[in-house]
């Protein structure tokens, strides 16, 4: 009996050591416990069924066939399709943020290639090598070691813990002419210079780990939206109608970020991707660094972008999809109506940090397409009046932000052609000297990468206006564009070249003598610094739909994507249940096809779960004469009689006892019926529930 139950803690063992290390990607107790159970019922509920004489073919294909129901069950309850789970699998888990969120889609996957590992080395465990059991646990680690980059087991220690377990399986179970301490004596150097290898590759230092994640695109989604830039004059125009109605710190918000120039226009991506289902963007800034969470009601904005204060860091919209090069949120189902909260960070460096900043090597963000030769000379006076990156910005931004005039109903465009005119045409030119931020910011930006720096132009809103409830109502006259420029290690950082701006304090004048340079006297400097605070809002914005806010929310992480690790291990625990209950009945029902003789072992199966234990050379009528004498009943006696009668009486035909033809005969069956209640209820009541599924006489002949 020993040797049996190690036969198959052996497997099961390596199969459940191999399965712990992919369920350490999503760092919960309930995931590692899910694995070791789809890991270790497959081969049992295999091995139990060959046991009890169903064939090998018929056990395995019920097995795969209730693991791939499971699956179906689990992605369906997460509004998903189990090919669609199946065939997205791979680049899904390569680009899903680690640690995984208990979801289904992410589950699924390696829960199923895990059952099915199981049934294969259940299917070969009687093979002579004894090599598919530590192959089947070697697969699992495998697959665990590349979903977390080798972070699974960095010590080495379950690998370790195969090793010895193999070696063991290998030493007392395999068949070998050689005595077991010879083995043992070879086995154990072995395992001692195995598990120093494998510790000493552990604590090596690796240069660069592969990363499977880098050799996966994630998927992305086409976005064709309009260029809010060119509403900038529209918003300037009807400066009272409220846009936005904002509950948290009073700070700019970002609504598109455009860091592409064609000399047309500037353009965002228009490739974005779904946001990881925690919410969290993984985005981050420089080393110096402001936060700010806000609560963001559309009024009368429209559109699909989603505004945020900053680069986000987490939005409680779960469809929502981002630009992971720029941080802009994108609702691809439209923005009517929509409450949600969003966080983000921005860069705010100290003026010391800015005075000696130097500019990244990797020059983008300075692409220009050939500039007219006025404009490019013009570029050139203006950035000589500053010796180091950050006062050739300062003087860009203080130039553009004097000697220009700024108008709602100036001339929109952004082109070379348009900005030339904006900046050399002169007052006497229709559209010269005078635009909207759309012109200010986009001057500033072509003028700095015509000077080297990286530059991009975004389009946003100021604060708003604070109102008696504490909420702040973004209206159109906050609508403007500014420019970014980035810094090595300080980030973006945001430059204000629209005059009477004060969503952005404007830099310090560089101090050198202004050259000569076309454009109208100065128009004055404000110098109002927008709050910074990072507390998080209070009270949710009033909304008609109330409870928008909370549906927005990502789900919490015990039910992430609608299928809880809970919800998964009840399916499989079903599934076991269900296997057993098709077992149990697959055995009653050949011994029904044994005929009156098999009626026999029908009453074998309750005498043994009521703890009737025979001894094994007793005949049948004396153990069914004292299984009536304890359970107080009659019926075993007849049944082990005409047994006996059956298996040794005269052939068909003759008075025998049996019914033609192997048929139990019904008065047979009534006795069968009287035995097993009887047994049933001679047990505890706690132990009742059980009986119909203890899977304990498959063991039995």
């Amino acid at each position: 009996m020993m040797a049996k139950v190690a036969r198959l803690a052996w497997p099961v063992s390596l199969l459940v050591l191999g399965a712990l290390v992919p369920a350490t990607a999503w760092h919960r107790w309930t995931v590692s416990l899910l694995f070791v159970l789809v890991a270790a019922l497959p081969l049992l509920l295999l091995r139990g069924a060959i046991r009890v004489g169903l064939s090998r073919w018929f056990a395995s294909s019920m097995l795969v066939l209730l693991s791939v129901m499971a699956a179906y069950l689990a992605t369906t309850g997460a509004g998903l399709t189990l090919e669609q789970t199946v065939q997205d699998v791979v680049p899904r888990l390569l680009t899903a943020p680690q640690p995984y969120a208990a979801r289904a889609d992410l589950l699924v996957g390696p829960l199923l290639l895990t059952a099915l590992v199981s049934v294969l080395v259940g299917l070969r465990l009687e093979s002579r090598l004894k090599v598919e059991p530590v192959a089947g646990g070697a697969a699992l680690y495998l697959v665990g070691m590349l979903l977390t980059a080798g972070t699974a087991d960095p010590w080495g220690i379950v690998a370790v813990l195969m090793l010895v377990v193999a070696l063991l399986g290998w030493v007392f179970l395999d068949h070998h002419a050689e005595p077991v301490s010879g083995r043992l004596a070879l086995a154990g150097p072995v395992a001692v210079i195995g598990a120093g290898l494998l510790a000493a590759i552990a604590t090596l230092p690796v240069a660069s780990a592969f990363e499977p994640r880098d050799r996966v695109e994630p998927p992305t989604v086409d976005v064709v939206a309009s260029n809010p830039m060119t509403q900038l004059g529209a918003w300037a125009t009807n400066e009272d109608t409220p846009l936005l109605q904002v509950r948290g710190p009073a700070v700019p918000l970002r609504l598109v970020v455009l860091d592409d120039y064609d000399g047309v226009q500037w353009t965002a991506s228009t490739r974005y991707e779904q946001l990881p289902d925690d919410g969290r963007t993984g985005l981050g800034a420089g080393a110096y660094r402001q936060d700010s969470t806000v609560q963001v009601q559309f009024r009368e904005l429209g559109g699909n972008w989603l505004p945020s204060p900053g680069t986000p860091t987490s939005i409680a919209l779960p469809d929502a999809l981002l630009d992971p090069g720029t941080g802009t949120l994108y609702a691809p189902d439209g923005t009517a109506g929509l409450t949600y909260e969003v966080s983000g960070v921005f860069d705010s460096p100290p003026d010391q940090a800015l005075a000696t900043a130097r500019l990244p090597d990797d020059g983008r963000y300075t692409d220009l397409p050939p500039l007219p030769d006025p404009l490019r000379e013009y570029a050139r006076r203006v950035g000589d009046r500053g010796a180091t990156p950050f006062e050739r910005a300062v003087a860009i931004e203080d130039q553009v932000r004097r000697s220009y005039e700024l108008s709602p109903t100036g001339r929109s465009g952004s082109a070379l052609w348009r900005l030339e005119e904006f900046l050399l045409g002169g007052r006497k030119t229709p559209g010269g000297g005078v635009g909207t931020s759309e012109q200010f910011a986009s001057a500033f930006a072509v003028l700095a990468r015509a000077n080297g720096l990286p530059t991009r132009v975004v389009v946003g809103f100021g604060p708003g206006e604070e109102q008696d409830d504490g909420t702040r109502v973004i209206a159109g006259g906050d609508a403007l564009a500014w420019a970014e420029v980035y810094f090595a290690d300080l980030g973006w950082v945001p430059f204000s070249p629209t005059p009477d701006d004060e969503t952005f304090a404007p830099r310090s004048p560089v101090e050198a003598e202004r050259a000569e340079l076309p454009g109208p006297a100065e128009t004055g400097t404000p110098s109002a610094t927008p709050s910074t605070e990072t507390e998080r809002p209070g009270d949710p914005l009033p909304t008609e739909a109330g409870a928008a806010a909370d549906e927005a929310r990502p789900p919490s992480d015990g039910a992430v994507g609608g299928a809880d690790p809970a919800v998964l291990a009840g399916l499989a625990l079903a599934a076991a249940v269900a296997l057993l209950v098709l077992l149990r009945t697959g055995r009653r029902l050949q011994h029904r096809r044994q005929g009156t003789a098999g009626v026999w072992f029908e009453i074998g199966d309750p005498l043994r779960l009521a703890g009737l234990r025979p001894a094994l050379n007793d005949p049948a009528d004396v153990v069914a004469a004292d299984a009536d004498a304890r359970l107080g009943i009659t019926s075993a006696t007849p049944v082990a009689a005409r047994a006996e009668a059956s298996a040794f009486g005269p052939p068909a035909g003759a008075t025998s006892g049996r019914s033609p033809g192997g048929a139990v005969p019904a008065e047979l069956r009534r006795h069968v019926g009287v035995v097993r209640r009887t047994a049933r209820r001679s047990l505890p009541l706690w132990r009742r529930w059980w009986f119909w599924l203890d899977p304990r006489v498959l063991t039995r002949r």
